[in-house]
């Protein structure tokens, strides 16, 4: 690696620190040891239009766009919001299952589905849930 790298990587942390949404915070290692790993390691199959309503109602905030679960959060500050982001990167990376998203400023637009399965799944479903813990945090 070289110079710009191990110093991008050192900004890197330090906005993560500074953020207090991951690293430094006691409360991270309890997003990951909450995944539902039944959920991750299942054969997932797309849920039903009965059951992606019922989970609808369980998921504040989310709605169902283009075939996808569907959120837009809002922090104070862009720092907040790339705190809140690399937060989800960690859990997205430790469930192997990444989102969908777009970033301005303080707002975060949070798209999920299950491209293998060919829809939403329950592992987007969970996805969803550990997303709106940390942004409540």
């Amino acid at each position: 690696m070289n110079i710009k790298g191990t110093i991008l990587i050192l900004c890197l942390i330090l906005l993560l620190l500074s953020t207090g949404r991951i690293l430094a915070s006691p409360t991270y290692p309890n997003i990951l040891s909450n995944i539902n790993q039944e959920v991750i390691m299942s054969d997932l199959k797309p849920l039903s239009s009965q059951e992606l309503q019922t989970v609808l109602r369980q998921l504040d905030g989310w709605t169902q766009k283009d075939g996808k679960l569907h959120r837009q959060f809002e922090f104070k500050s862009f720092v907040e919001a790339f705190g809140f982001m690399s937060s989800v990167a960690l859990v997205a990376e430790s469930m192997g299952h990444h989102p969908e998203w777009f970033n301005v400023y303080n707002r975060v637009i949070i798209d999920l589905t299950t491209h293998d399965a060919g829809g939403i799944t329950n592992k987007d479903v969970e996805l969803a849930k550990k997303a709106g813990e940390l942004a409540r945090r």
